[in-house]
């Protein structure tokens, strides 16, 4: 073999390990739990106000491993309403304990006041009465209609 030859080969060689290492430290690592808040500190992705009642904030992650807090579960679903988003997961604070509810375990039920005033509050969905995501997203559209558009 040349030596022509044999320096194309490990230029060729050194070009495939380069891109390689590039593809392999720059792939995104999706989370597989909900992401730690700061509350007070973190902003809503929707209405922009401050994340400070732990009771009721809500988490996108989305596939290009963005994560966007909410103050509300309102404000989450208005979110994915106006913005299209690739969705990796989604959580929501369980209002009965200090943990995080993925969207295949959360339910919803009423509540009397909440942040933004969307009046839902999110629940293990095993909870009596609990209702489902279809039911919390009709109650944020209800509450448009009702003129509280909120942001």
């Amino acid at each position: 073999m040349s030596t022509k030859i044999i320096k194309a080969l490990l230029l060729a060689l050194a070009i495939v390990a380069v891109v390689v290492t590039f593809v392999r430290f720059n792939q995104v690592t999706l989370s597989d739990a909900a992401v730690p808040v700061v509350w007070d500190s973190e902003v809503c992705g929707h209405c922009k106000m401050h994340v400070g009642d732990p009771r009721f904030a809500a988490q996108l992650q989305t596939t290009e491993g963005d994560v966007l807090n909410f103050d509300d579960p309102g404000c989450l679903f208005d979110y994915l309403q106006s913005q299209q988003s690739s969705i990796h997961a989604l959580y929501f604070r369980n209002h009965l304990e200090d943990a995080w509810l993925p969207e295949s375990e959360v339910g919803f039920l009423p509540a009397q006041e909440s942040p933004m005033g969307y009046g839902i509050r999110a629940v293990p969905k095993s909870t009596p009465d609990a209702q489902g995501m279809d039911w919390a997203k009709a109650q944020v559209r209800e509450r448009k209609h009702q003129g509280h558009g909120g942001s």
